[in-house]
């Protein structure tokens, strides 16, 4: 029976296949994600068991909004999933699924042994520590492919330069005429507005502006910008949290040539609370010292005008972050124009590799 079907599904990938490239335009490749995938889905996952769906640790509203509305679509798929997260959700995140009255995942605690779906990430560093026990059989992600999580057997890789996993995963709903819920395009919706400071970052794609504008719609909000507003309100009140908790809220590390890295996002809503954080934060990082990382970047970003300052500790940060972004001689990295973390991760990287090769 399970060859059985394994062959009336690649049956149905192949003619799915040349139907789809017959009636397309020359230059175009609109296939059907699902098509690729269940071919041979059967073959690397025991779809028998449960399948959990889990973003990054320090999870972020797109990392666990992601993990739930995928977990949601495999299993309109009849598939097995569960959305699980990594560890505690920060108030954006709460807001969100308040909002739509949606409960928070439960914690992945381990996962050796489990069959895994990675979303919003492809790093180890960033995954949760046992990972590599673990059997992964998809990565849904809009990140740089930097590789080095390993899986024991091929697995369905979908990558795409958006602004927001979420993004991605509605086109999945879209590609294959899955119905999305109120709760759902809720879900989606914030992690888009989340990921790209309400539509205005540079990463953000007329992928994420169709996907916004139709998840807004099904979500029936009717006031974009105010709901951002509230969902950043809510997530810049730091009153009673510690400076050590603010900086970890929104933590990733990196690997810059034989250099790792740490890099910090906070958000406030204005320069004054720009000011007031920034203060705060460099008092704390005077004393603090890790043996794991060699230099930590921070960005304090305000939304209202959109301008970030980058704080930069360990021997050679400064200097290297200034080369990086093009601001040698300044005592202040200060942006007048935010620029996306992945942007400003992949100069630092590149001006370390510059002097690393030069040396």
């Amino acid at each position: 029976m399970k060859a059985l079907k394994f062959f009336l599904r690649m049956w149905g990938f192949i003619v799915g296949m040349v139907l789809t490239f017959a009636a397309l335009p020359v230059g175009e490749c609109k296939v059907a994600i699902d098509d690729i995938r269940s071919a041979f889905i059967e073959e690397f996952e025991e779809i028998s068991r449960t399948t959990y769906v889990i973003g990054h640790t320090c999870p972020d509203s797109d990392t666990v909004c992601s993990a739930i509305a995928y977990a949601n679509y495999k299993n309109q798929l009849n598939f097995k999933c569960e959305p699980r997260i990594s560890g505690n959700l920060n108030k954006e995140t709460n807001f969100i699924l308040k909002y739509f009255d949606v409960d928070a995942p439960p914690v992945l605690k381990s996962a050796k042994g489990q069959n895994i779906i990675l979303v919003d990430h492809n790093l180890a560093a960033q995954a949760i520590s046992d990972i590599e026990k673990a059997h992964i059989v998809e990565i849904i992600d809009h990140h740089n492919i930097f590789g080095d999580i390993k899986s024991k057997k091929p697995v369905f890789y979908l990558r795409m330069p958006v602004g927001c996993t979420s993004t991605i995963v509605w086109l999945c709903y879209r590609q294959n005429n899955i119905k999305i819920n109120k709760k759902i395009a809720g879900l989606m919706f914030g992690a888009i507005l989340s990921d790209t400071d309400n539509l205005r970052s540079a990463n953000t794609t007329g992928l994420d502006v169709e996907a916004a504008q139709n998840l807004q719609k099904i979500a029936e909000i009717e006031d974009r910008n105010k709901f951002f507003l509230d969902m950043e309100r809510d997530f810049t009140n730091y009153e009673g949290i510690s400076a050590q908790d603010i900086i970890f809220t929104d933590f990733k590390e990196f690997n810059a040539g034989n250099l790792r890295c740490g890099w910090s996002t906070v958000a406030t809503l204005n320069v004054e609370e720009r000011e007031n954080i920034k203060n705060r934060l460099d008092e704390f990082m005077k004393t603090f010292s890790s043996p794991k990382l060699d230099m930590f970047f921070i960005k304090v970003h305000e939304i209202e005008g959109y301008t970030a300052e980058i704080l930069a500790y360990g021997a050679g940060a400064r200097e290297i972050l200034a080369s990086a972004l093009n601001l040698e001689g300044k005592n202040r990295f200060i942006l007048e124009t935010n620029l996306p973390n992945k942007k400003i991760a992949r100069a630092i990287t590149q001006t370390i590799e510059n002097l690393r090769i030069a040396a």
